[in-house]
């Protein structure tokens, strides 16, 4: 690396957060071999990686799809007694549950409990995106349900998502659940809104509801 050897020339030591920001940067540029030199360089010179370290390696390789190595930075950060906040277990979550390994899904929201780290709308969002496009709408509800009683309300694009979801599977009860959900909430109806009601009515044959939706 270009920047450490002149800095090695001038005989200036990197701290721990030039190293961050170097591997942040090679990792967004998908240049592993460089992220992999950076961390033994971090070795040689004795800088412990912290939190900050953990989670820009975590979400390189997260964005990356290298669960693998995701995997393992995780146990490097529980060998150093290095706990993950809130933000680095709703990337986790997203990473894992975009690849439906929902196992890891729930040992991570086990985790959080364990911690005692409250999920936020993110990790609720993150939660109902991911069960909702792999179909598993009992999961949905479920984390509906636990998202009223830490009184987060859905926003629009999520409420949208559901109404997808639910309207895929025919579920037209729950959509019209969810409708009036919106009408209680003042949440105010989109053209993104309609399309996904006029759709998932279209396609089951439910042309009352068409029109019903075409009036709005």
């Amino acid at each position: 690396n270009e920047v450490l050897h002149q800095m090695e020339q001038l005989k200036i030591r990197p701290h721990g957060r030039t190293l961050n920001t170097l591997i942040d940067f090679y990792g967004k540029a998908k240049k592993f071999n460089e992220v992999n030199r950076l961390r033994n360089e971090m070795a040689r010179l004795n800088i412990t990686p912290d939190i900050v370290t953990f989670s820009i390696l975590i979400n390189c390789y997260g964005k990356a799809g290298m669960l693998k190595q995701v995997g393992e930075t995780s146990e490097q950060m529980k060998q150093l007694n290095i706990k993950p906040d809130l933000r680095l277990f709703n990337s986790l979550i997203d990473f894992y549950g975009k690849e439906k390994n929902f196992d890891e899904v729930s040992r991570l929201r086990n985790e959080m409990t364990r911690l005692n780290i409250t999920p936020d709308s993110v990790t609720f969002s993150t939660l109902i995106i991911c069960y909702g496009k792999a179909g598993m709408l009992k999961q949905v509800g479920e984390t509906r349900e636990q998202m009223k009683q830490l009184n987060f309300k859905p926003y629009l694009r999520l409420f949208n998502s559901i109404i997808d979801y639910y309207g895929k599977a025919k579920n037209f009860d729950e959509v019209s659940r969810l409708r009036n959900e919106m009408t209680r909430l003042n949440i105010t109806p989109n053209i993104v809104t309609f399309s996904t009601l006029i759709k998932c009515y279209g396609k089951a044959e439910r042309f009352k509801e068409v029109n019903e939706v075409l009036q709005q």
